[in-house]
């Protein structure tokens, strides 16, 4: 996905507070990862701390290979309804200053 924006913990994301998982409105993307950890592992500590490694796992994929051993890690993407416009410095203008001819005269 070409227009994916990578979101750290302390980007904030707003949304209907109805399908947040934080239950407000506005929420930092380090809060909302811990909301959806505490709804698929609740108290059990030790299962939520295996989320910062990812939690280990196999995989069974349809185009077939077999298991594969390896690890499961949530995270949250955000893909833009409006591809980002790269955003241009300003151009460097050369603006004549009033202390040019003083300059000029003192070099002479």
């Amino acid at each position: 996905m070409s227009n994916e924006i990578i979101l750290y913990d302390d980007d904030v994301v707003s949304m209907d507070k109805e399908i947040s998982f934080t239950g407000n409105t506005t929420s930092t993307c380090g809060e909302l990862i811990e909301s959806l950890k505490d709804l698929a592992f609740g108290e059990n500590t030790s299962h939520r701390n295996e989320t910062e490694d990812g939690i280990t796992c196999k995989v069974l994929l349809v185009k077939g290979g077999g298991w594969q051993k390896g690890r499961l890690r949530l995270r949250l993407d955000f893909l833009p309804d409006e591809p980002e416009v790269p955003q241009q410095r300003p151009s460097v203008v050369s603006v004549e200053s009033p202390l040019d001819d003083l300059r000029s005269h003192l070099d002479a």
